[in-house]
């Protein structure tokens, strides 16, 4: 299997001198850095909107490596699949933790929970039968290894969208707008071969 490393973030966090940024300046540089702006930009909506907190501290994205997939399942919201990404009961493969931040509003309290992996009673997954590489396994853990070298060969298919998860019955009604999921299929294949090309692989 290989090594999947943590690309240092793509906006500023000091100044010319080497000397930290304010919060509100590093704010300013990740809200103008793509695709880190537009989960941050969205995370400040909501805080204003819904919570009436216009300054919350946002963790991230940002400089903290934040571990969403774990917080996630913490919380009772989804459970590892075949797919190599978390599901929720509800909301299938469609769910993305894309921020996390500190608020002061007065939130209501909301029981934590396990869910139910909806994959443990699917008798034939179709995540499975779908894969052209052979990556999403049941028994076995999901093979990153098969999975990139898919995405590389096939950059116009899987390359940007992942036929195992348009193939889950899970939340398809919650599934993302078409140009939704080119949009985010077009940036994590702008990353991936980002990482190939500084990885030397």
């Amino acid at each position: 299997e290989m090594e999947v490393a943590v690309a240092a973030p793509s906006y500023a966090t000091e100044d010319a001198r080497g000397r930290p940024l304010a919060p509100a300046e590093r704010l300013r540089h990740l809200l103008s850095s793509p695709p880190a702006a537009d989960s941050a930009a969205a995370a400040l909506e909501v805080a204003e909107r819904f919570w009436g907190d216009p300054t919350p501290r946002l963790l991230y994205p940002g400089d903290a490596l934040i571990p969403l997939q774990q917080l996630g399942r913490w919380a009772g919201w989804s459970v590892p699949s075949p797919l190599g990404l978390d599901v929720s009961p509800i909301f299938g493969p469609w769910l993305a933790f894309r921020a996390a931040m500190l608020t002061v509003a007065a939130l209501p309290f909301s029981e934590r929970g396990p869910a139910v992996s909806p994959c443990d009673t699917c008798e034939d997954p179709p995540c499975i039968r779908t894969c052209p590489a052979g990556a999403v396994r049941k028994k076995e853990a999901f093979s990153r290894q098969r999975c990139l070298e898919q995405r590389l060969e096939d950059q116009a298919g899987c390359g940007i969208q992942c036929h195992s998860r348009l193939a889950c019955p899970i939340g398809v009604k919650w599934r993302y707008p078409q140009r939704q999921l080119h949009y985010h299929g077009e940036r994590s294949l702008r990353s991936l071969l980002a990482w190939k090309d500084a990885s030397g692989r």
